[in-house]
């Protein structure tokens, strides 16, 4: 009678050892989906005399040159929506995205296309864009151009 238990318990446990499968394991969520808000911008690439402006963080939403902002929910069905607020104006925009590596790529559904690098250090997790020309007024009478990266945080 033992033997019929051991052959029992025995079965039991090859029975449950072979419903596990690694194929009915869902595949692991991607770090880009989430929240992500618009931290601030990122400047860079000005010439002398301003180049003590470069490396500076700015605050987007209240600045000088206008106001923005922006927060894109990245979902894990592919889907995105951000939402954009700039000049009093609010509107939203969708679409797909990709995520390869750390490069973030966000196809909108009017066909614009943006990139962006994830990266995470000591629990902050930050989205970068490429960089995009813009001029600064300087003073009341001058301006001065450079690039601008805009830094998202989850």
């Amino acid at each position: 009678m033992k033997r019929y238990v051991y052959v029992l318990c025995l079965a039991i446990a090859f029975a449950g050892l072979s419903s596990c499968s690694k194929n009915n394991d869902p595949e692991p969520v991607s770090p880009v989906v989430g929240r992500w808000e618009l931290n601030r911008g990122l400047l860079s690439g000005f010439l002398a005399p301003n180049t003590n402006i470069n490396g500076a963080g700015i605050d987007l939403y209240n600045y000088d040159f206008g106001s923005y902002s922006s927060r894109i929910d990245i979902r894990t069905d592919k889907s995105f929506l951000d939402n954009i607020k700039s000049d009093g104006g609010v509107g939203d925009a969708t679409g797909t995205w990709d995520y390869t590596n750390t490069s973030l790529t966000l196809n909108y559904d009017n066909g614009d296309k943006e990139t962006y690098t994830y990266s995470s250090n000591k629990g902050i997790e930050e989205l970068t864009s490429t960089t995009s020309d813009i001029t600064l007024p300087i003073s009341s009478t001058s301006t001065a151009a450079g690039k601008l990266q805009y830094v998202y945080r989850k």
